[in-house]
Formats: structure tokens, sequence, C-alpha cells
């Protein structure tokens, strides 16, 4: 009788924890997918016999000993092992899947020299991050930059003692303009030295109102004062005199929680909400409002794809407006780590990355993945810097000083391909690119690939009724006449038997 069997195969990456992975019928494994950066791996196979010989692709392993590094190619790699011991033996065999390149984001610091906190301004000026302020519990009034995210210069302390708390703050005539949490509005042009610019503007007073600059002037709209909900807009052509634009803007009355943004010269409202003390009833919304003039808006979306949020933030980048995270307290008390963008505010697509490594999970239990992205949050602060989107601190109690990068170069694939398909059966991959430049719709085609596929020009969808059992090549891009998008992969068809 044989009881020679392997008892736990464990999966081995740099930056991750061991993984087991969940046994399969007949000596098989679960497959278990790494994120491109994973160029390598080791394995630790347990046995029910120490004495045992392993051999695991011509390689020779102790049981319960970590292997040498094997390399990984992108795509399929299959490892197929036996266990011997006098006369018995035991095979078995697994797959590991090393995702191809997408857009991913990478930690470039767990803890910045700044304390924790949410609540926090921010601005881009002069090719540096600059972060203002914010809760940490206490509220603070600290300013700090930073070029690369991993380096930060503690230039200043604004001059006010009530502290910076979800500030109005931009960029405006070659100086960065910030609030303290009184509303009186500061500016400078190094942020070394602060001015006070205005103490008694005509919104001061009121917590999470929007400021934008748009068409030489600084807009300033909703938020709550005194227990209201306020939908009027303000404008200034220097911070110290506002003309009252419109009263009653035609979007509801909210507390704005997210930046109103511009794009394509227009402005952007993005949802928004009413939110008292005890966060109960959750009232937030989801649609999308534009304005050419700052006075006169349209509601071009009343339900925007992203789920309705306060405390998310919003910015521009890539030529794209971006929604990211934020809280709900209702259907369910939590904060959100979803990233969606849109080039016109109507059709919002989310990026999902592939966490570093996962697999399907075994007996109803799925895998706990983590590390695909920044832990979920509200009140963080982002910023659009070269071709490099950044997330950093944030509410995850405890508060947060992390520091988080998403590069984007241009035009490329956000989706993993379909890699196999058992011969005669029906192939489908719902391929997606985007990020050109223009904006402008991608077209897709086909330079290499077996006979019986194809793919449509317009969706990106591939599909095709497999052939024989064979390992093809597939070279599929997408253009838009000025950027090219290349996604190359091997697509295995396998034999049912």
């Amino acid at each position: 009788m044989n009881n020679l069997q392997v008892t736990s195969i464990r999966l081995i990456c740099e930056g991750c924890e061991p993984v087991a992975l969940p046994r399969r019928p007949r000596f098989y494994y679960a497959p278990v997918t790494l994120a491109h950066d994973k160029d390598h791996c080791q394995v630790q196979v347990e046995v029910s016999d120490s004495d045992a010989e392993i051999e695991l692709n011509g390689v020779s392993l102790k049981p319960g000993s970590q292997s040498p590094s094997f390399s990984l190619a992108y795509g399929k790699t299959t490892f197929t092992g036996t266990v011997a011991i006098s006369d018995q033996t035991c095979r078995f065999s697994f797959k590991v899947i090393r995702s191809y390149p997408a857009p991913g984001w990478e930690e470039v610091t767990h803890a910045a020299p700044w304390l924790p906190r949410d609540s926090s301004g921010e601005l881009v000026f002069k090719d540096r991050m600059w972060l203002f302020g914010g809760f940490t519990p206490a509220m603070v009034s600290d300013i700090w930059s930073s070029a690369d995210g991993e380096t930060w210069t503690h230039e200043s302390d604004l001059p006010s003692g009530s502290g910076i708390d979800r500030p109005i703050a931009f960029v405006y005539r070659e100086r960065m303009w910030v609030t303290d949490a009184i509303g009186n509005l500061y500016a400078s042009a190094d942020g070394k030295e602060w001015d006070r610019v205005c103490e008694d503007a005509p919104w001061k007073g009121r917590n999470s109102a929007g400021a934008v600059v748009f068409k030489d002037r600084v807009w300033v709209m909703g938020g709550s004062q005194d227990g209201q909900l306020l939908n009027d807009v303000w404008s200034s052509s220097d911070g110290k005199a506002w003309t009252l634009e419109v009263g009653e803007a035609s979007w509801s009355r909210r507390q704005i929680s997210h930046t109103p943004l511009v794009l394509n010269d227009r402005i952007y409202l993005l949802g928004g909400g009413a939110l008292a003390p005890d966060y109960h009833p959750f009232v937030a919304w989801n649609d999308v409002w534009s304005s050419a003039d700052g006075v006169h808006w349209e509601q071009i979306v009343e339900h925007a794809a992203w789920p309705a949020r306060i405390w998310g933030t919003s910015l521009v980048f890539k030529n794209r407006l971006w929604m990211t995270g934020g809280f709900r307290s209702e259907p369910v008390w939590e904060n959100l780590g979803d990233v969606w963008y849109s080039t016109d505010g109507v059709d919002w697509q989310q990026l999902v990355t592939t966490p570093p490594i996962s697999h399907s999970g075994s007996n109803n239990v799925p895998f706990p993945v983590s590390g695909a992205i920044w832990e979920q949050r509200h009140e963080h602060s982002a910023y659009a810097l070269g071709n490099d989107l950044w997330v950093v601190g944030g509410m995850v109690w405890p508060l947060m000083n992390d520091v988080w990068r998403l590069n984007i170069e241009g035009a490329c694939f956000t989706t993993q391909p379909v890699i196999e398909i058992y011969e005669g059966g029906v192939y489908e991959y719902q391929a997606h690119a985007d990020f050109n430049l223009s904006c402008r719709p991608l077209t897709y085609r086909l330079v290499e690939s077996p006979k019986w596929l194809s793919v449509d020009s317009d969706t990106g969808l591939l599909r095709g009724l497999a052939g024989q059992a064979e390992d093809c090549e597939v070279l599929l891009e997408a253009d838009d006449g000025a950027e090219v998008a290349s996604q190359r992969f091997s697509l295995h068809v396998l034999p049912l038997a």
C-alpha cells in the first residue's frame, strides 16, 4: 500500500508571506497568480516521510526546505514533481501564472516622516507634492513637500493657531493658497513665508466647501455652515474681493467632499453629501455636474458608476477625472479603496490592479488578497505629478502616513489576457487598453494570432472556437492614430484529457 504523499506545498515570493497552495483532486493544486513584477519564486514541499527524495522541474529538493529560486516568464509556468522512497512514488503538479504588465500600485514608503493623518490639504506646486496640516488627531499646521514621495521636507508651519482641517487649497498666480480651520486664507510663493490674504471672505466659517481655479479666477462653492447646507458659488480674481456669482446653483445643496475639477475648459462637480455627527442617515450623491462658466450648471450623470460616498479624493490625471477612496456608513459602514476614472464625467471605468499573489481559495473560503492597492481609506491626499498618481496618508484607523504610487507612461492595456482554453471550446477575452493622451477611442487589431481567433476592432473582444491543442502566440494592438499599446501573450490550447 502506498502511503507516501505530499502534505503541503508553499509558494514563497519576495515581499509576500508564504502561501499554501489549496489541494485539488488527484494530486493537483490550485494555480497561483502573481503580479507582473514577481519574476521568480521558491517552493517548499512537505511530505509524509522526511526521508523521501523530491524532484521539482528537474531540481532536487529537501523535504520542508525552501527550493532554489525558479525563474518565471510572463504567463504560465508549469511545475511537475515527484516524491519517491524505496518502491513508493507520488507525483504532483501545479501552475504559477505571472501576470502581464499593466498599471499597478507601488508602496514607496510605509512611514513618511510626518505624523499619520487625514483631512490634510494637498497641492502640486513647482514639481513637488505639498501636504498641509490635517488631523493627527490633534489639528496641526505643519507644511511638508516632496518630489519623489520618499524624501519629505518640513518647509514651515502655517502662521495660524487654529490648525488646518479639510482646507480650501489651490495654486493661483504662481502662489499656493490654503485656508486654516476657521477660514482665513493664506498664500505663499515658496511654501516657507506665508501671508494672510483674506480673513473676512463671505464664505468664511463654512466646512466641506469646494474650490477650483477656472478662467483665471478662484471659485468657492457649496459646503455647510451653522447647520445649513449651501449651494452658492463665489469667485475672485485676487483672493480678497469676492463676487457672488449664483446664490442657488442647479445642483442641490451639499457638503462637497471631493474637489471640483477642471477638464477640457469645464468645471466638474462630483457628488457630495449631507452628514450629521452621528453619521445617520447617510446621505451622499454620485451625480456629476458640469459648467462652462461657473454659473450655469448641467447634470450630465444622475448616478455615476462609482458608489456614492463622502470624503473621497478627486483629481485630474492623464486628461481624465479620477475618484479615489472615501467612506459610507450605509448600507455598510466601510472605507472605500476603489479607483475610478473618466474622460468626460459620463462614462466611468474602474481601475482594478493585480494583487502580488492570489488563488481561488478552497472549501467555500476565498483567499484574502492584499497589497494590490493601498488599504481602504478616506480623507487621504492624492496628487498627479508627471506620469505618477499618488495616494498619501488618510483615515484607516489608526491613521496612516504611507505613500503609494501608480505609474502610467501612456497608452497601455489594463486587462489580463485569458491564456488557457480547451480545444474545441469557445475562447473569449475582453481586452481593454486606455490612457492614450488624446482620449480618442482606440482601435484594436490582431497582429499575430491563430487563424480561429478574431477581435472586434471597436470593443476589443477577442473570440473564437479553439482549434487543436497547441501553444499559440498572440500580439494584440490598440491605437488612436498617434499612440499604440501592445500586449503579447502565449495562449495555451489544452486537451481535455
